[in-house]
């Protein structure tokens, strides 16, 4: 706790917007995750700078290969060393509150040494030369050494540094989640807020969990052999069956759609938290608790399956019945978030809310999500996937949803930012992030479809080829907005007030859920 305080004050100008605020005694809850979110944003600024610079070496007609050591880099830097880890630092320090529990022990520390040294590892290796998708398509990994695109070497340490993500993901987060839920002890001077498991914002968070550590351990296991088989650890004849391309991909597929599927649930659960907080009238509640919660439950039972629309471009891999299951299931997705838009509808219409920046933040980025469910609908079509799925249609399906997830939770943490440091943002300059985040994001969102739409495949680097440069400019300027929008966010950061010497305006700046 004390390494972690120590290491957050010693990081130039990161350091300053996270300082722990050490008066209030709530440094268990507060030390490890305040050092989990200032690193989620240090990999965020790394994040911008790439996703810039792929328009521009498309535009300045630079060599293809930054092209992609970019595209590969900002896809690492994105999904988990920033989203997921911001995700946990925010997740862990609510959950300390809401049950009275500190965030310490093995698995915390565990947790943010493994997902950085791996995120660290796994850009050393694209810097050698490994550039591989999110969809890691096996064999094309051990493809491109066999055609001298990248040595086994970058192989080996790349996926070195993604086993380190992959066990800080499917094991030590949720391993920590459910033992603060069921096992640790409560703490009455560390509850902030009481809240159990009838709360939906509680559920949601236990049903990730499980959802992460079930899903993912066929993954676990499949990548772990490969693993041992790369370190000369095992013969390759043990570790044939974990191998085979048609294992690889749906044990991958099983892990990589839920995985998504597991961060709705969790932040769709913080919304629940949250707006209740912000309401007008004081009532502090939904409007329904148990419409809330059976959303989540849809939510769960649908998406645990519906990874199959993933496979409908790949016969005779899947058979054609659980092709049509994939895309039923997809389609009962939206009835879990139709359920979620009444519920935050409804509670708004009722009850009225506070224009607080944080709660802005979080509804806004719920309409980023709901408009890429709408983009994901399309494409869990099994006609639709097999003229989108390997476009840039799917690739901004894939942005569009980690930019909404990423929105909501920084708004959540600017609702938590005064428990954590002690301080609260500027109102005026919060509302600005808000608004220019959501600008460039729908922007940007809406050029990666259109692209897509139009016929542009996704990880190509000939934009000028049929006239797509124009989605490239188009993604340029919106990516610029939404480089701006967090420009506009570290320096409010970095300029926060006390709560002591700030003027109260929400609960907000309140120092409790």
């Amino acid at each position: 706790m004390t390494i972690a305080i120590s290491m957050v004050r010693r990081t130039p100008f990161f350091g300053k917007m996270f300082n722990v605020d050490t008066s209030t005694g709530l440094e268990e809850i507060n030390a490890w995750p305040a050092l989990m979110i200032m690193a989620s944003f240090i990999w965020l600024a790394v994040s911008l700078l790439l996703g810039i610079a792929l328009p521009a070496t498309q535009i300045l007609e630079l060599d293809s290969s930054l092209f992609y050591t970019a595209m590969t880099a900002h896809g690492a830097a994105m999904a988990f060393p920033f989203i997921f880890q911001l995700m946990v630092g925010v997740g862990l320090h609510r959950i300390g509150g809401c049950v009275g529990k500190p965030v310490t022990g093995i698995l915390v520390p565990g947790f943010f040494w493994f997902m950085n040294i791996g995120g660290i590892l796994f850009t050393i290796a694209i810097l050698m030369g490994l550039k591989i998708s999110y969809a890691v398509m096996y064999p094309l990994p051990v493809v491109g050494i066999q055609t001298g695109q990248w040595s086994m070497t970058s192989l080996i340490i790349g996926f070195s540094g993604i086993a380190l993500i992959l066990v800080s993901v499917i094991v030590l987060y949720p391993v920590q989640i459910i033992k603060m839920l069921f096992f640790d002890k409560q703490r009455e001077e560390l509850l902030l807020s009481p809240r159990s498991l009838k709360d939906p914002g509680m559920l949601g968070m236990a049903m990730a969990a499980f959802v992460l550590l079930i899903m993912g351990a066929p993954l676990l296991t499949v990548a772990s052999a490969v693993l041992l088989y790369l370190y000369n650890i095992l013969p390759f004849a043990w570790i044939a069956w974990a191998a085979d391309p048609t294992v690889f991909q749906f044990v991958f597929y099983i892990f990589a759609h839920n995985l998504m599927e597991a961060m709705a649930i969790m932040i769709i659960s913080a919304v629940y938290a949250t707006l209740p907080l912000y309401l007008a009238d004081g009532t502090r509640k939904l409007y329904s608790d148990r419409i809330a919660s059976l959303a989540l439950w849809i939510l769960l039972v649908t998406s645990v399956t519906s990874f199959f629309h993933h496979f409908f471009t790949m016969y005779p891999a899947l058979p054609s019945a659980l092709a049509y299951h994939g895309n039923i299931m997809s389609y009962g997705t939206a009835i879990g978030a139709a359920l979620t838009i009444f519920t935050i509808s409804a509670t708004i219409w009722k009850h009225g809310i506070r224009a607080e920046p944080g709660l802005m933040a979080v509804l806004m980025g719920f309409v980023l999500y709901i408009l890429d469910g709408a983009s994901a609908i399309i494409t869990s079509n099994i006609s639709w996937s097999f003229q989108l799925h390997g476009t840039m249609w799917q690739a901004g399906h894939t942005m569009a949803v980690l930019v909404a997830v990423s929105m909501m939770w920084i708004g959540v943490l600017i609702h938590h930012y005064p428990v954590i440091t002690g301080r609260v943002i500027d109102k005026a300059s919060g509302n600005w992030f808000v608004t220019l985040y959501t600008i460039g994001a729908i922007g940007a969102g809406t050029a990666f479809l259109a692209a897509g739409a139009a016929g542009m495949p996704r990880r190509f680097a000939s934009w000028n080829q049929e006239g797509w440069m124009v989605y490239g400019y188009l993604i340029l300027i919106f990516g610029i907005i939404l480089t701006l929008s967090f420009v506009v966010l570290f320096i409010n950061l970095n300029k926060s007030k006390e709560v002591a010497s700030a003027v109260p305006s929400g609960p907000s700046s309140m120092p409790a859920e």
